[in-house]
């Protein structure tokens, strides 16, 4: 059971703002330095004077919110060492959730807000449905040390590319004709399967056939992947001397020289190219394959951390659980590019009941008004300056690449 709520220090302000100093993950993929968008908005972010980028480090992940993996802090000067942590706040705080979120998600805020900078493709991956990611934190937590779900959204700030769900049919049995390393590694016989798929084919049998192959690739031993890749490699380079590369062929090219001898370079061949431009956005649901390839994003998910990891990554690898888990799904993403809900705001709402996303691209000299909801809110300003006024607040305040926590708005970032 939790411990008991504190409660309030009675010298503890409460403002309808809050100023928030927030987590920045350094994984090996991010933007190093200041070319990370990550870098910039957290030492926008840091009250300390002085803050300095670290031109050789990576900046990947800029987290806003409690997760105990990089929890954001509630600036409170009034308090001995200025902050306190933003599920402590909240603990004492608890109307600032409203009635709703405070019930269903015991007190804790219902999300988790992110930025990424990525300047490396991330690993093959999935994230479990609530009943498997349960069952995976119970059986090895030292793994899996969340035991919720992970649906996730992502929008893009810069041009972004990822990897998301399987190909369809059609493009699969081109790679069965064309890529002879491929057919090498999942054999014949499952090779012959894809092939034969047939639009009125059942979806069971069309998953049944694809997991099969999808799982040799990936379960093929360490040489026979070397090899494979090796042989691709020498045959891509013989071919773009007398003809054009596709795409997915220099994707290849580019992912070997950045994770050689990877079998998540083959992998890539079963999955959807996807590229998004700024203010374009997928939504990436339980047991669905991704890999963001590069660019910045904004991200929203549910509060968790559970990440199953095949390819592409120097991280621990967990290959059955992945090739089990995954739905096989063949659809491409459905493109999400929000909803207008008042002038300068559009608003991106996911299929799940965690967060939602409104984006506003305020023009010099306009003012928008953010109504009032009845849940908590994080806000994000990416860019410029202006001045925020809030419910009773007589005085501006001047915001500037500054992240807040707001009761008693939605779920908003203004890029």
């Amino acid at each position: 059971m939790a411990p008991p709520s504190p409660e309030p220090d009675a010298h503890e302000p409460s403002p309808s703002l809050l100023r928030l100093r927030c987590g920045v993950q350094h994984y090996g993929w991010g933007r190093l330095g200041a070319a990370s968008l990550v870098a910039r908005l957290a030492a926008a972010n840091d009250p300390d004077a002085g803050a300095e980028i670290d031109p050789a480090r990576p900046y990947a992940e800029l987290w806003m919110g409690t997760h105990p993996a990089a929890p954001s802090s509630v600036l409170l000067p009034g308090l001995p060492g200025g902050d306190l942590l933003l599920r402590d706040w909240l603990a004492r705080n608890p109307a600032a959730l409203g009635p709703a979120v405070a019930a269903r998600w015991a007190g804790d805020l219902p999300f988790l807000f992110k930025v990424l900078s990525v300047g490396k493709p991330l690993s093959i991956q999935a994230h479990p449905d609530k009943d498997l990611a349960e069952l995976l934190h119970a059986m090895r937590p030292a793994t899996y040390k969340d035991s919720n779900h992970k649906p996730e959204m992502a929008i893009a700030i810069t041009e972004f590319r990822a990897l998301f769900g399987f190909a369809g049919t059609e493009e699969l049995k081109d790679v069965i004709r064309s890529v002879p390393e491929v057919v090498g590694l999942i054999g014949h016989e499952d090779a012959g399967k894809l092939m034969a798929i047939k639009g009125y084919h059942e979806a069971n049998d069309v998953k049944s056939s694809l997991q099969s192959a999808f799982a040799k690739l990936m379960t093929a031993s360490k040489q026979a992947v070397s090899e494979a890749i090796a042989k691709l490699k020498v045959r891509l380079d013989d071919e773009s001397k007398i003809r054009t590369l596709t795409e997915k062929e220099h994707l290849l090219l580019s992912l070997e020289r950045q994770y050689p001898e990877d079998v998540g370079v083959l992998s890539a061949l079963f999955f959807n190219y996807v590229k998004l431009s700024p203010g374009e956005a997928i939504y990436i649901g339980a047991n669905e394959p991704h890999a963001y390839l590069s660019g910045d994003c904004i991200e929203c998910m549910a509060t968790s951390d559970n990440v199953v990891r095949a390819g592409l990554t120097p991280k621990y690898r967990d290959v059955q659980t992945l090739c089990s888990m995954l739905t096989y799904k063949q659809i491409f993403p459905e493109i999400l590019r929000g909803v207008p809900v008042q002038p300068y705001v559009r608003r991106y709402t996911p299929p799940s009941d965690e967060f939602e996303v409104d984006c506003c691209l305020l023009p010099p000299g306009e003012v928008v008004v953010m109504f009032p909801a009845p849940s908590p809110s994080i806000f994000l300003v990416m860019t410029g300056e202006g001045e925020i006024q809030v419910d009773s607040m007589l005085e501006g305040e001047k915001a500037k690449e500054a992240i807040w926590y707001k009761e008693g708005y939605i779920l908003t970032a203004c890029m």
